[in-house]
């Protein structure tokens, strides 16, 4: 007996040992378990709340780079790049218009600070400018153990071709295609309500948007005339009707590739959109330095028209009034006629300081900017217009060769009238309504349109006397018989909104009427005035207000090289107002970051 209770006691002794052992590794597992998940869940949220904070980094440098931007009036060019020197670790902009990067920032149970580790202008994307950001996340975890996590991102800011610049048709008002003629081979758009009717065509989409700004008529309707649709047509039947100026299809062919921006045979109304901000032309002191620094010229039959800038003598050759004043109404307008034999080339950007007249052939690549108005007086016509078939077979290599095909972009502080508004059958009743404060909603002018005669808040009378005036030539015949010989004078009269400073001169140079316009129209104030039988406007037109009085029909082809995700208009420059585009991580990774245990 007394043995056998000797061997029991070291096998509970051992046994206990061995439970112990076991209990202790046990709780050793579940300690370190408990902690590691407890580092695993704080490095989590610190990741999380790094990632956030470069969130938020990128959406302060955009907000406040698009802030500059609106100041600049969506100029374009390297005085962009300029916001970005001067800055620091935590610190990128200029004045109000600036960013300080967070910094022990409160943000899901972290502390978190963000600094700009690197800035670089890129050379393969002249309009940019890389920031590496680098955000770094501190927290304790429940158990007491210090953690943190760096993440860092590399991102590109810069400016993109305005979206505005997507659409065949687009205005910062409410927009109309009405009267039963009207086709659009494009996306059209309207900063208010669209009324459209059933008889136009619509090869795209219609979007309109919520505008308080424009009372009833900024609901972000779109109202049919007549139905509840308008019509478009299946790409097969696209193939069959439309020309070689109408943008290409996605597919391209039976068996050909999609393509970005190419019509797909759909149409959709689209309503209460959200405005898309319409950039306006401002000083163009800047448009001038751009202009110097790209050598822009318009040139013809191997003569310079305009190197950079236009403020010479105008179309009446004065220098001088009859009474003696040096205040020319003209001084800085120009007249640009090209024939096919003789075409106005274009080469780059230009600016003219008063009104330009324009018609006939022009060839190149360029935009030509005006202090006030843009006068078309006939067709513009490309020499070497761009084409795409359809179907089309070989797309890249159509969008290849139409990328050094002509373009012209006309751009106005004041309007783009069409046709001779110096003619007294110009102003009928109809487009009389049109561009009265009856038809046209008030609205907010940019502060250097003051110079052309326009009020801070504009209510919308064009046919009203701006404040300026326009040179009137005068013709009277002195003597009798033999003696009798004609006198010409010139004299300054009151000039309203609509008007050229070359008053009743515009009459030596318009046609009778416009069928084809090839250019982008773009300006801050209205597109007005009457086109010719059967009317094609061949690119974009951009505009606060649109008064265009057709015969018969008229056609919308949005030239897809404007497009702001085009393939055909890469390495095009357009030399237009542009946006802020979204930020674009080009480069991620968690950089190493020891934790403290």
């Amino acid at each position: 007996m007394r043995g056998k209770n000797g061997l029991i006691l070291p096998v509970m002794v051992c046994t206990l040992m061995v439970v112990g052992i076991l209990v202790g590794g046990v709780l050793r597992y579940v300690y370190h378990g408990t902690r590691q998940t407890g580092m695993f869940q704080a490095a989590t949220r610190c990741r999380l709340a790094a990632q956030s904070a470069l969130e938020m980094a990128k959406t302060g440098v955009v907000s406040a780079y698009r802030g500059y931007y609106i100041s600049q009036h969506g100029l374009m060019g390297s005085n962009f790049l300029n916001w970005f020197s001067g800055a620091t670790s935590t610190y990128v902009g200029s004045g109000s218009y600036s960013y300080s990067a967070p910094q022990n920032l409160s943000l899901g149970g972290c502390t978190v600070s963000v600094s700009f580790t690197d800035f670089d202008a890129e050379t393969r994307y002249p309009q940019s400018e890389t920031i590496t950001m680098r955000a770094r996340a501190e927290c304790v975890s429940a158990n007491g153990i210090h953690v943190s996590r760096t993440i860092e991102e590399t991102v590109r800011f810069g400016i993109i071709r305005s979206p505005v610049f997507d659409y065949a048709y687009f205005v910062n008002n409410h927009g109309w295609f009405q009267g039963g003629g009207v086709t659009a081979n494009g996306d059209i758009r309207a900063n208010a309500n669209f009324d459209l009717d059933t008889a136009s065509t619509v090869n795209g989409h219609c979007y309109a948007a919520v505008n308080a700004a424009m009372g009833s008529q900024g609901a972000g309707n779109i109202n049919i005339d007549g139905g509840s649709s308008v019509k478009h047509q299946t790409i097969s039947a696209y193939w069959t009707a439309q020309g070689t100026r109408a943008r290409p299809t996605s597919p391209t062919s039976a068996t050909g590739m999609e393509w970005t921006q190419g019509y797909d045979g759909t149409s959709s109304l689209n309503k209460k959109q959200q405005v898309l901000d319409m950039p306006v032309l401002g000083d163009l002191s800047s448009y001038v330095a751009i202009a110097k620094q790209q050598n822009g010229t318009v040139s013809q039959g191997g003569k310079v028209l305009i190197n950079n800038q236009f403020s010479g003598v105008g179309p009446s050759g004065l220098s001088t009034l009859s009474n003696g004043s040096t205040a020319v109404p003209d001084k800085g307008s120009i007249v640009l006629i090209g024939t096919q034999s003789n075409p106005i080339i274009l080469n780059g950007p230009v600016v003219v300081d008063g009104d330009v007249i324009i018609k006939g052939y022009v060839k190149g690549q360029g935009s030509i900017y005006a202090g006030r108005n843009i006068h078309i007086v006939g067709n513009v016509t490309y020499v070497n217009a761009p084409s795409w078939s359809h179907p089309d077979n070989a797309p890249v290599a159509t969008a290849n060769a139409n990328r050094t095909k002509d373009l012209l972009c006309l751009a106005a502080k004041g309007n783009i009238v069409l046709g001779d508004s110096s003619s007294s059958s110009w102003l009928d009743s109809n487009l009389k309504y049109y561009i009265s404060s009856s038809f046209v909603n008030p609205y907010t002018c940019d502060p250097s349109d003051a110079s052309i005669g326009y009020p801070s808040t504009f209510n919308g009378n064009y046919n009203a006397n701006d404040g300026g005036t326009m040179i009137n030539r005068t013709t009277t015949t002195t003597g009798y018989g033999r003696t009798a010989r004609q006198v010409t004078t010139y004299s300054a009269a009151s000039r309203k909104y609509y008007q050229s400073t070359v008053g009743n001169l515009l009459s030596d140079y318009a046609d009778s009427s416009i069928t084809r316009i090839d250019a982008t129209l773009y300006n801050n104030h209205a597109v007005m005035g009457k086109l010719g039988q059967n009317c094609s406007i061949n690119g974009s037109m951009v505009c606060r207000d649109e008064a265009i009085i057709y015969n018969n029909t008229l056609s919308f082809n949005w030239d897809i090289r404007l497009g702001s995700r085009s393939q055909d208009g890469m390495n095009i420059d357009l030399y237009l107002p542009m946006t802020i585009g979204d930020p674009q991580v080009i480069g991620w990774r968690e950089v190493d970051d020891d934790d403290d245990a």
